[in-house]
């Protein structure tokens, strides 16, 4: 019996291969889409899966008091895990961890680099697999251990036991280590990320600070314990030493501990403040792959489902003679099924080829996810492909299965029995494919308009001109500022120590009666100048009034102002604010508002403060926005000159600081442009299919029409109308769809976006229809243009 359904299987494909060409490339392009969005979706979910004692470890962080919210924090005092160990009986280990930027080198190879630094429980914890040595060293502050990456840069592809490095101190002689170990590669979705590490004592060592410090914060405080509750319970038992903490950071007074596990805290590293690790996907990155793949499942499901309800036109005989023959209306039905599922498993043989293309391709799109298509590091992807191989054979074939399995075996052998188009089903799956088409062509669209939008959006300083130098100290600074200074294609140059989009500390500035927290910019006096900065009213800083300045002025933002109550910028002018209750500035200009955190975040109220230029490090300079890439090689070719143990490390703006937006734009574009073309291919295969079956159930109608004196024009349009409806209908309900989906994307990413406009909408439903008209009027032209006899022969 299976032998039999196999061969009946076999040439019923043979004799429809357009079709079963048509579904089977349909549904494998789904299937791969599919493969994507699970891996991104695993990815994603799994983060720090890597370590084995996950579900026991939490990080304790910190809470402050603003305007009356407590407002979370992702750090904590270095000190409180000391008093943690002393203090909370049942905890299994405790450690702090932190990371900073070194110079790592080895003989004539130098990169910069970052350094993780935790204390001795801090492997018993974690777990980071060794590819060389051993842990056994890890107590021993003369040893580090580092990446596989690092070390294959340092070494080559060797093992580095026994090698020693360099760490670059820019106040004095360099720390020699020994190499401990070497890790295997570092998931990227895990916290912690480094490319060296070594004890917390080399932290307390190279950053010169005092142990059990309360000034000191770190990147996290992290307990383990089996007990929930006792987690729970730790913010209560250190709220003691609040008032300690606080004495020692005045600029910086906490009001409350809280607890976070190793589940929430990725995501929370993206959402608060003060987030210095890794994080988790923005939450676009995941949904975007899994609707496109759920709309192109969808689409091809559909398509497959009209197809084999056409193609059962050519199968009514077969239906007849089985029928009378005795088969059962199961039989049939098994059959069908069975027929579908074969299609499927085609489908998924091409999927999984498809897909060896399409992960690799997605995931060099964005910075961070590695995903790889391979069944040993993901086992489940096999029973999730199987599920969904079933899930689409019954989802796609199980109506034609029904619908063709109930023909009446007389009605066929009569020839009185002819399927159309017409059913109620047909029509809603044509509606829901132009829908899911009109709906990515509206979010495709809106996101390409969204990137000029972006790109061309005055955020409040010239982005497009500048380069940031970050230096050693002020010495190196201003050496380097001398030596380019004679190059004519550099307009300016600023020392600074803060810079846009680098992130600054916020502090409590009181003026009057109101208390809020605002960034302080620490900056030189050309720093405003050079980066382009628009002043509303007042001056900027300037070399007249620098000694001045310097110790009693302040230049703000309008956001700072209109916090306090400033509508109009030249009403705060001369107004004294007070930092920490006790430090006295008067404001002397105000600045318009710029982008300080790109376009993700909203503008903070900021204030700028004047340093001296020997306290500050960091070089911006400023050139022509279309000569900046020539004037970045001369700074790197220049860099030795001045530099001799660090690699460049100067940045162009646009690309080090604003680059992650335009590339988000661009992915996104990527992912909707794909996916609009696969949907306007398949619904246009899908219309065509239907409007195929119309005209064969309705050749005599055209043929009698034509007879009685119907134009071709007046055929044309009797056959395109309630086709062109369908589609319309679509349109209108893919761009209702469309906007809320795009509205709800863009929201997600990113606070300053594009408003979607009627050019919007207008593209891609025109675009939609001329497609539909352009796949069907060939069809319905040639029905028209037949010779009515031959058309009244047909039946």
């Amino acid at each position: 019996m299976f032998k039999n359904f196999l061969k009946v299987t076999l040439r019923s494909v043979l004799k429809s291969k357009v079709f079963a060409f048509i579904n089977v490339i349909g549904l494998g392009l789904a299937l791969a889409c599919c493969i994507v969005a699970y891996l991104n979706y695993d990815f994603a979910k799994s983060f720090d899966d890597n370590h084995l004692n996950k579900d026991e470890i939490y990080m304790l962080s910190s809470n402050r008091q603003m305007q009356a919210n407590e407002v979370p924090y992702n750090f904590a005092p270095a000190a409180l895990a000391n008093r943690l160990k002393e203090d909370v009986p049942g905890l299994k280990h405790v450690s702090r961890y932190n990371t900073d930027g070194i110079t790592i080198k080895s003989g004539n190879r130098i990169f910069n680099r970052n350094i993780g630094f935790g204390d001795e429980d801090f492997f018993e914890m974690f777990t980071f697999p060794l590819k060389y040595g051993s842990i056994e060293h890890y107590n021993d502050i003369s040893y580090i251990y580092l990446s596989n990456e690092t070390a294959i840069a340092l070494f080559g592809d060797v093992n580095p036991m026994g090698e020693t490095v360099e760490l670059v101190n820019n106040d004095g002689s360099n720390w020699i280590f020994k190499v401990g170990g070497v890790f295997e590669p570092i998931p990227e979705n895990t916290l912690m990320q480094f490319q060296s590490f070594t004890n917390w004592e080399n932290y307390v060592r190279i950053k010169g600070i005092k142990r059990n410090d309360w000034a000191q914060f770190v990147a996290a405080v992290y307990v383990q314990t089996t007990d929930a509750s006792l987690a729970e319970r730790i913010p209560g038992m250190m709220q003691k030493y609040i008032p300690i903490q606080n004495e020692a950071r005045r600029d910086f007074e906490l009001s409350s501990f809280w607890v976070q596990s190793m589940e929430e805290a990725p995501v929370n590293q993206r959402d608060l403040y003060g987030g210095w690790m890794w994080q988790a996907m923005n939450e676009a990155a995941i949904v975007a792959p899994n609707i496109m793949a759920i709309l192109i499942l969808l689409l091809a499901c559909f398509n497959f489902t009209n197809t084999a309800i056409a193609m059962s036109n050519k199968r009514l005989k077969e239906i007849g003679v089985r029928k009378t023959l005795g088969g059962s209306r199961e039989q049939l039905m098994l059959q069908f099924l069975a027929e579908n599922l074969f299609l499927c498993l085609m489908a998924l043989i091409v999927g999984l080829a498809m897909a060896t293309w399409l992960v690799p391709a997605y995931s060099a799109m964005w910075p961070g996810l590695t995903i790889h298509l391979s069944f040993s590091q993901h086992p489940d992807l096999l029973f999730f492909l199987i599920a969904v191989l079933l899930g689409t054979a019954l989802l796609a074939g199980g109506y034609p299965a029904l619908y063709v399995s109930r023909f009446k075996p007389v009605s066929i052998l009569r020839g009185t029995l002819k399927v159309n188009s017409s059913s109620i089903l047909a029509k809603i799956l044509l509606s829901i494919q132009f829908m899911i088409s009109v709906l990515a062509l509206v979010s495709g669209f809106a996101f390409l308009q969204n990137a000029s939008y972006q790109e061309n959006l005055d955020q409040g300083y010239e982005k497009e001109k500048l380069i940031m130098l970050p230096m050693a100290d002020a010495a190196e600074m201003k050496q380097m500022r001398n030596t380019i200074t004679s190059n004519p294609l550099i307009q300016e140059t600023a020392p600074t120590r803060h810079h846009i989009g680098w992130g600054v500390p916020a502090r409590p500035v009181k003026n009057k009666d109101q208390e809020f927290e605002v960034d302080i910019m620490d900056i030189g006096v050309d720093y405003m100048l050079a980066s382009g900065m628009q002043v509303l009213a007042g001056r900027p800083f300037d070399k007249a009034n620098q000694e001045l300045d310097r110790t009693n002025s302040i230049v703000v933002n309008q956001k700072m102002a209109r916090n306090f109550g400033y509508q109009n910028p030249e009403d705060v002018l001369g107004e004294t604010f007070y930092l920490f209750d006790t430090i006295r500035y008067n404001v002397v200009g105000v600045v318009k508002d710029f982008f300080d955190a790109g376009l993700w975040d909203p503008i903070d109220p900021i204030m700028m403060r004047l340093f001296n230029e020997d306290e500050v490090s960091n070089l911006l300079v400023k050139v022509d926005a279309s000569q900046i890439t020539q004037v970045d090689d001369y700074l790197e070719a220049t860099w030795p000159q001045v530099v001799d143990d660090r690699p460049y490390s100067g940045f162009i703006q646009e690309e080090g600081i604003l680059g992650e937006a335009k590339e988000v734009n661009a992915n996104i574009v990527t992912i909707f442009v794909f996916l609009s073309v696969i949907a306007i291919i398949l619904s246009a295969i899908g219309l065509f299919t239907l409007v195929s079956i119309n005209i064969l159930s309705r050749t005599k109608e055209i043929g009698i029409r034509k007879v009685l004196g119907a134009t071709v024009v007046r055929i044309t349009t009797l056959i395109n109308r309630p086709f062109l409806i369908l589609v319309s209908v679509g349109a209108v309900l893919g761009s209702v769809a469309g906007y809320y989906l795009t509205q709800m994307l863009m929201d997600t990413i990113w606070t300053y976006h594009m408003d979607m406009n009627s050019l919007t909408f207008i593209v891609p439903i025109v675009s939609i229809l001329l497609i539909a008209l352009i796949s069907i009027s060939g069809k319905v032209v040639n029905a028209a243009r037949q010779n009515p006899v031959k058309s009244l022969r047909y039946e």
